[in-house]
């Protein structure tokens, strides 16, 4: 059992802010304005990071994750270290003190199993989950019952804490798909250099990171190496937050190993200093959330499946028919998965599959052919290589081939980049596509029509310039003009080009949306979402319907 502090003085009981100075009820969802970076957007800082555009959850879960930090470094801004007694204790202090809006005498460490201390830190973490960052806190308990089995059995199974949970509260919200913008990613936010360390698959094909019972394992050996190497809980997970070296460093500084005196001394950052009273207020709140006022939470089912061996190169399609399900809910199930199919691993590797379909799946899939287990197939940019000739070369057009790989400037490829190609004539399903090319398919509707235009042949132009002009394929302009010879027209013959038209198109919003990330989704930019919609500025609200157009 960890050693559990009680530090509850009379200092404490006098800086417990009264219940008039508390923070306003935080107003209901449909009210909360979606969030708007400053100075670029989140989904830019992860394109350079992966080399593409995000998929729309991570766009979702990473702004929603910053929107989070922002409202905490504004709550930190405007709530210093509670210096003395409140003005309400003066007035007041049978009222005050009897309120105890926090409930702190009715906190029972010993209900712990990690080291746990109140103080003026603590508590005013309590007070922003309570308060300013209770939308947040309601999200992630409802995510809470998804994982914690999991992450309980793993904890234990290692002799470690299993309130180590809290943990992964505070670094993630318990999101796979959320980045911070130091490049974290996953439950416990590893960045690539300690996921590798720990022995995570992270690759073009892969990112273990966001495997929650992989990247689980991965944090569990991680906190052992760091509590072994201090002996002590709150330094170890100053190491996790800061590093393992700043600490250290610290400790011969400053000549003592507690953390609470290190923090006075100033030897870490403020993120650092907040890191250890934040979580324990994350356990407090978290053990006992009906007592501050979480209730009717409704919490997501325990994960839960088959895990099956298959070979390389299959397609999250094929593998959600054969196993009688969406591909949503295959990628659901392996988020490690980063692309549209399995690694062309040579050896067997194993996915996930809904519990009870495993042998039914396994038949299934033996009756696919090899030919028709890829529905997409990837390509690395050669030198001299544009977007329009690689659409050429496999025969689809130059806007699905932007759209499949969410690339919004055609001039922004470089050698050895990959790309998705789709597979002419086998048909992927409507999820595939939809994860593929990062659409939301729940939040938009659209209207589409056919639109004929013509075009005069100028000198020197061919039948695939012109074709990848107009973004449509070669052997579709032949065909619509009657063309036999692919290779013969001529200057001033005139062609018809059939080529999509967007009438209109709505979208919801969500929260934690950016005008920068539905005008990424859409093919637009800012200022016409603006004018479609007569936004005077970038506040927009979740519940909001706004109306979009394709390019």
């Amino acid at each position: 059992m960890s050693r559990i502090l009680l530090l509850l003085t009379t200092s404490l009981a006098l800086s417990i802010p009264a219940t008039a100075s508390r923070p306003e009820a935080s107003p209901s969802a449909a009210e909360l304005p979606a969030w708007e970076p400053s100075d670029g957007s989140l989904w830019d800082f992860i394109e350079d990071v992966e080399g593409r555009l995000p998929d729309a959850e991570a766009i979702h879960e990473s702004e929603a994750l910053e929107a989070e930090r922002t409202l905490e470094r504004s709550f930190l801004h405007d709530v210093t270290r509670l210096e003395g007694a409140p003005l309400g204790f003066y007035q007041d202090p049978v009222t005050t003190l009897a309120a105890d809006p926090l409930k702190l005498h009715d906190v029972d460490l010993a209900g712990f199993d990690i080291p746990m201390v109140i103080n003026d830190d603590v508590v005013r973490w309590m007070d922003y989950f309570t308060g300013r960052g209770r939308p947040h806190f309601e999200r992630y308990l409802s995510r809470a019952p998804k994982f914690h089995p999991m992450m309980h059995a793993e904890l234990e199974r290692a002799g470690l804490p299993k309130d180590l949970v809290y943990l992964s509260m505070i670094e993630s919200g318990y999101s796979t798909h959320a980045y911070s913008r130091a490049a974290a990613v996953g439950l416990w936010q590893f960045i690539s250099a300690t996921g590798k360390a720990e022995g995570l698959r992270i690759d073009w094909w892969v990112d273990e990171r966001r495997d929650p019972a992989l990247a689980t394992k991965a944090a569990v050996q991680h906190l052992s190496g760091l509590h072994d190497k201090f002996d002590d809980w709150y330094l170890a997970w100053a190491a996790y937050n800061g590093g393992p070296s700043r600490v250290s460093r610290a400790i011969r500084r400053h000549g003592t190993k507690d953390f609470w005196t290190l923090v006075e001394k100033g030897a870490f950052p403020a993120e650092t200093d907040n890191y250890i009273p934040k979580l324990l207020a994350a356990a407090i709140v978290g053990k006992n959330p009906e007592a501050y006022g979480f209730t009717n939470i409704r919490g997501e089912a325990p994960l839960a499946y088959d895990t099956v061996e298959v070979g390389p190169s299959i397609s999250l399609d094929v593998i959600a028919r054969c196993a009688g399900t969406t591909t949503a809910k295959i990628q659901e199930l392996n988020p490690h998965l980063r692309r549209w199919a399995t690694p062309p691993d040579p050896t067997r590797q194993e996915i996930r599959v809904p519990t009870g379909t495993s042998t039914s799946f396994l038949a299934k899939l033996s009756d696919v052919p090899p030919q028709e287990r890829l529905t997409f197939r990837r390509h690395k940019v050669g030198t001299g290589e544009t977007l329009g000739v690689i659409a050429l070369k496999y025969e689809v057009t130059l806007a699905e081939l932007q759209r499949v790989n969410r690339i919004s400037n055609p001039n922004r490829i470089y050698v050895g980049m990959e790309l998705v190609v789709p597979v002419p004539g086998v048909e992927a399903d409507a999820a595939l596509t939809a994860m593929v090319t990062g659409a939301n398919t729940g939040s938009s509707s659209t209207s589409r029509r056919t639109h004929a235009t013509s075009h005069v042949v100028r000198k020197g132009e061919s039948l695939s310039t012109i074709a990848a002009k107009y973004g449509v394929k070669q052997s579709d302009v032949a065909k619509w003009n009657g063309i036999n010879n692919q290779h013969h027209i001529q200057a001033g013959q005139k062609l018809r080009i059939h080529t999509a038209e967007s009438l209109c198109s709505t979208y919801k919003v969500r929260s934690g949306d950016t005008l920068s990330a539905i005008a990424a989704r859409h093919g637009c930019s800012i200022s016409e979402l603006r004018s479609w919609n007569n936004l005077s500025g970038s506040r927009i609200y979740a519940g909001q319907t706004l109306k979009v157009k394709r390019s």
